[in-house]
């Protein structure tokens, strides 16, 4: 299925001249071996573009669609105009020198077998300079970078590089129909399709975080444990070899595009696609595959609009588009190999709903105006871990954050599939309110979309309707005075009780409020925290009586609302109640910051972010 699928995006592409044809790739080519009609070395001329990364200026490869070259383990397998600095000059430094030139010697006797009898001055040349160059030399680079990575071939005065030549790309072909001819035969399992050449290795994948940086396979058998009946290698799961090499173009091709089709989370890489181009597409990638935070207005503006138009569902995607299909390919390393995590292939009227549920889930008040209503993956993400400690130049990451890679990974899988967020994602969210004391709107939304989908899911799971859960979502977007929840009316409680400890201070920097100190406390084990808050409040209150009696008034009337409902303090909070406890801390918050009511004496909830 994910084969198949892969290949028919893979067809796609190629007819639309995105991708190259058969027998060829997409590879990262740092320079050019330019030759002189008699096969001499004009130089090895520099292909890498500067490219803007951060504040600073660095060279990258460039791009070109040159013949596919092999894939390696500890073979000595030569490509064909497009190889390493090893196989064209037999140049290698230190203890691999031995091996360039047998690599070199490989490469010339596969050179000669395809371009023999080519009557164009680019195969002369190319011929002419395999036999007559001294293999170890070291070739003319202006940048020795240039040598490691990938060279192709030009011909002096030439634009378009000798692969390009269309007698050559010719004989390329002949070459691959004739390998072809004396390959195993069989069924493709990809394409049904009987009589053809089964591939025995399939290319490489690269790109993948976690897989080695050569590539990767996703089909692949290494030892006789996982084969049958006598067959070897990809034998086992037959593809045709040009399915194999479709399939892989398709996936390099998708993970290439890092920030658009291809995001991170976690330890899971994700590649997302329609079966045609379609803005739903676009939008995707623009909200899921963007960092958290985009640095120009321009893309704060588009993020802004594809979350609104997501945000409605099917209702947001153009109606030509609602027949399209959405599919969601979800991958981890390890080491040669590819571990797949998830498969998603839905109509794309389905994953819009699915993600429209999703911010409907999210959907919280924010505090300020110009503030994102709904947090990206990124943002999401980034909650689970530990917010930097307030140290200066001396701030350091929680080490323990290295264990989160599988639970991001598994909320993204969430998202995506509409199933239930991981089950260990509450208890870490308010794992990380407890120590670090960051009640931001990114990690309340997400708060309150794990409450709320839980519940969703347990009614489904008892059989019981939905319609009260739809209205329970609904009723935690923003203060709901008339909620009686121990754990909401416990945390509107707490916030009330840190405005009047700000309203004694009068404007004097405090240096830890009640948060700081007792937050942890009030959330889990409200008995023990709670009777000696509440006879500091008095104490703060007698305080701003004398200078405020009108703000003192406002404030003790807000306590006393919030407190008659409840009939004492419980000893302890479970999870969900701990949870509500920081929902309706932050909504009593946001309700001050946002409604008439505001207090200008407040301090933001959100902290500034330390630098990383």
């Amino acid at each position: 299925m994910i084969v198949a699928e892969l290949f028919r995006t893979y067809e796609r592409l190629r007819d639309a001249g995105e991708l190259p044809p058969y027998g060829f790739s997409n590879e990262k080519v740092t320079g050019c071996v330019v030759l002189t009609p008699d096969g001499g070395v004009h130089r090895v001329e520099d292909l890498r573009q500067d490219v803007a990364a951060g504040k600073r200026t660095v060279k990258r490869p460039s791009l070109l669609d040159v013949p596919q070259p092999p894939k390696r383990t500890v073979a000595i397998l030569s490509g064909f105009l497009c190889d390493s600095a090893a196989y064209l000059f037999g140049w290698a430094e230190g203890d691999r020198r031995a091996r360039a030139l047998e690599q070199f010697a490989a490469s010339r006797t596969r050179h000669e077998a395809v371009l023999d009898g080519i009557d164009h001055p680019a195969a002369r040349a190319v011929l002419a300079f395999f036999r007559t160059w001294e293999p170890g030399a070291e070739p003319p680079a202006s940048d020795p970078e240039v040598l490691a990575g990938w060279l192709a071939f030009r011909l002096m005065h030439e634009h378009d590089c000798v692969h390009d030549v269309p007698e050559i790309r010719a004989a390329w072909e002949r070459t691959l129909l004739a390998e072809e001819e004396g390959a195993v035969t069989g069924q493709c399992l990809a394409t049904g399709e009987q009589g053809q050449p089964i591939a025995r290795i399939h290319p490489a994948v690269k790109g993948v975080p976690g897989a080695q940086s050569s590539g990767a396979a996703l089909v692949s058998f290494n030892d006789d444990a996982y084969t049958s009946y006598g067959k070897t290698q990809n034998f086992n799961a037959p593809m045709s070899t040009r399915v194999a090499h479709g399939y892989t173009a398709a996936l390099n091709h998708l993970l290439a595009q890092r920030g658009t089709r291809h995001m991170v989370v976690g330890d899971v890489s994700v590649v997302f696609w329609t079966d045609r181009r379609t803005r739903f597409e676009e939008d995707v990638g623009l909200v899921f595959g963007r960092a958290d935070r985009p640095e120009d207005a321009d893309t704060l503006t588009a993020v802004g609009a594809a979350l609104d138009r997501l945000a409605k569902g099917r209702h947001g995607v153009m109606p030509e588009e609602l027949d399209a299909r959405f599919l969601v390919l979800g991958l981890s390393g390890n080491a040669a190999r590819l571990a797949v995590r998830f498969w998603v292939a839905d109509g794309l009227g389905v994953m819009a709903d699915r993600l429209a549920q999703h911010f409907r889930d999210l959907d919280l008040v924010t505090q300020w105006d110009n503030q994102p209503r709904y947090p990206t993956v990124w943002a999401l993400a980034n909650e689970t871990k530990a917010k930097y400690r307030r140290d200066g130049d001396h701030a350091r990451p929680d080490p323990n954050d290295k264990g989160l890679a599988k639970l991001q990974g598994d909320l993204l899988r969430a998202v995506l599939s509409g199933t239930r967020y991981p089950e260990s994602l509450l208890a870490v969210l308010l794992d990380r309110l407890r120590a670090d004391r960051t009640v931001n709107h990114p990690r309340m939304a997400l708060l309150k979309a794990v409450l709320v989908r839980r519940r969703r899911t347990n009614a489904a799971l008892a059989g019981l309707s939905e319609a009260g859960l739809s209205e329970e979502g609904e009723g935690l977007v923003s203060l709901d005075p008339n909620r009686t929840d121990v754990g909401y009316r416990l945390g509107r409680l707490f916030a009330v009780l840190e405005r009047i400890q700000q309203a004694a201070a009068d404007g004097r920097d405090l240096n830890a409020t009640i948060r700081d100190k007792h937050v942890g406390a009030a959330s889990s084990t409200p008995r023990a925290a709670f009777p000696f808050l509440l006879d500091l409040a008095q104490k703060h209150l007698k305080k701003v009586r004398g200078g405020k009696p009108g703000l003192a008034r406002v404030l003790d009337i807000a306590l006393q609302e919030i407190q008659e409902p409840l009939r004492g303090f419980p000893a302890t909070l479970d999870l969900e109640q701990r949870g509500l406890f920081f929902l309706g801390y932050y909504h009593e918050r946001a309700d001050r910051k946002t409604g008439k009511a505001a207090d200008p004496t407040l301090d933001p909830v959100e902290p500034l972010p330390v630098p990383e």
